[in-house]
């Protein structure tokens, strides 16, 4: 993809960050905006934007690998979500939090479609893009030339879990368990970390994150018997 789209859609994705931030007095996460900036500067001293994994993908191999990663990620939430409600507690303590952090703050004001869809878009070109662009893009793309791409899968993972847990959800002993290991190790961090390695590319995981966590806060909200 050309290299200007990059930087294009960064600086929509900052621009946005801060424009929603100042007008409806949301919170402005700090990491976001690490994970922005470093692949930012990356591409701009390289001039290579596949070092992110912000490339083409031959569309026969992206699609199955993002039916694969969609299928593998949502059978973890599939099996553990119903049975804990780790997410339920996530989104329970997010809409109580202030200020909101600016995904969560459509669904806090929009109890309808356009509540869930507004979500949607800040994730996949904003929040969730910021995370998948710096930890299934730049780390494993610049682990996997140093080392090979199975240790950048699993180191990004590592780092990914580290950053969750900085953050600090404050959940029961069994649901930070499973948000910490099936959730963010095992469903962004391998899955995500393998479809990116894959394909050499961000869009199967961004893409599979935001579908996963978009179809759980439409549960929440529509379907809660599920929870």
């Amino acid at each position: 993809m050309k290299r200007y789209l990059f930087f294009i859609w960064i600086i929509f994705a900052l621009g946005a960050l801060f424009y929603f931030s100042n007008l409806f007095g949301t919170d402005i996460p700090p990491f976001t905006l690490i994970w922005l900036v470093l692949p930012f500067l990356a591409v701009l001293i390289s001039g290579e934007n596949k070092i992110v994994g912000f490339c083409k993908v031959k569309f026969s191999e992206f699609m199955l690998v993002l039916l694969l990663n969609i299928i593998f990620m949502g059978i973890v939430f599939v099996i553990l979500e119903p049975l804990s409600g780790t997410y339920k507690i996530i989104i329970d303590k997010a809409l109580r939090t202030n200020p909101l952090d600016p995904a969560f703050y459509w669904i806090s004001q929009y109890k309808d479609w356009s509540g869930v869809l507004g979500f949607f878009l800040i994730n996949i070109f904003i929040i969730i893009f910021a995370e998948e662009l710096f930890f299934r893009g730049l780390l494993i793309q610049y682990i996997g030339l140093k080392l090979n791409t199975f240790w950048g899968v699993l180191i990004s993972s590592f780092l990914f879990l580290f950053f969750i847990v900085i953050l600090n959800y404050n959940l029961p002993p069994v649901e930070n368990y499973i948000l910490l290991v099936g959730y963010t190790f095992f469903g962004r961090g391998i899955i995500g970390g393998w479809a990116a390695a894959r394909t050499g590319t961000i869009w199967p995981s961004i893409i599979t994150s935001s579908l996963v966590y978009t179809a759980i806060v439409f549960m929440y909200f529509y379907y809660p018997i599920y929870f």
